[in-house]
């Protein structure tokens, strides 16, 4: 069940909060663009939209976060996101198909923005989100592993009809010729074990890329502000939380079944890790 501090922030990022009314109504918001944002699930999704929502012309859509799960909704992606209104943000999980890509970023001017993370990073925080969120589709097949190494290499290998991690990564990469990319790491600032000097930089180019003016102590204040336990799913968002909980079996799977992705994502240079 949501807490009050939750039901606060919902009002905030969907447009509902007196600042955000006053945006509308003295027509910033109707200056903004309209933006579609990418994840891979566990991998940013609320930070990238906390970060987006602490500007006063933006919220969110009236909208679930978009994907597979929902596809009927949004079957006929044309008449679907033509009306939404200046100023909102599409959240979604979106695979990547290149008609989508170009009717959001060229028919429809969206300006896209991708996450990544570490996916090492991302298994982690997935089965922590599929043994806690009530209904997930996975939650009864994952919580019968004897322990989380166990669930671990489920989700890595791809195991009783799970979608192997290099499959869920290839489902979202080539967003990044259409999407303007930010890395989690980078964003997440010192209380999640990052930069802050980075996350400040990251803070900057978003609103640089999306054309909407930021004065300094407006890009200061979103930093501090981007991290945050309101939102439902936010567990610990800390980085590199895999060199604590992968033993060397645990790497040594993903090395076989990923190990090259981490290279192409930047995250690593060679195997020996």
């Amino acid at each position: 069940m949501k807490k009050l501090p939750q039901y606060l922030f919902d009002l905030e990022r969907f447009g509902a909060s007196p600042a955000k009314i006053l945006a509308r109504l003295n027509g910033s918001a109707a200056n903004a663009p309209r933006i579609l944002t990418v994840t891979m699930p566990k991998s940013g999704t609320n930070l990238l939209q906390r970060i987006l929502v602490l500007h006063p012309a933006l919220s969110r859509a009236w909208l679930p976060t978009l994907g597979r799960r929902n596809a009927k909704k949004w079957s006929r992606p044309r008449e679907f996101f033509s009306p939404i209104s200046s100023g909102k943000i599409v959240s979604s999980h979106f695979d990547f198909d290149e008609g989508l890509a170009r009717l959001m970023s060229e028919d429809l001017g969206y300006k896209i923005l991708l996450m990544v993370r570490d996916p090492r990073d991302a298994v982690i925080s997935d089965i922590h989100y599929i043994l806690t969120w009530p209904g997930h589709p996975l939650k009864d097949q994952i919580s019968a592993l004897p322990d989380d190494k166990a669930r671990m290499l489920e989700l890595i290998e791809g195991r009783n009809g799970v979608r192997n991690i290099r499959d869920q990564i290839l489902r979202f990469s080539d967003w990044t010729k259409f999407a303007h990319t930010i890395r989690f790491e980078d964003a997440v600032g010192s209380g999640g074990g990052g930069s802050d000097s980075a996350q400040l930089s990251v803070v900057k180019d978003i609103f640089d890329y999306i054309d909407l003016p930021l004065t300094e102590a407006d890009a200061r204040s979103i930093a501090a502000n981007a991290r945050s336990g309101k939102t439902q799913t936010f567990r610990t968002g800390r980085i590199r939380n895999w060199e604590t909980l992968y033993d060397q079996d645990v790497k040594d799977a993903f090395r076989a079944v990923a190990g090259d992705l981490l290279i192409e994502l930047g995250y690593e240079t060679g195997t020996e890790w």
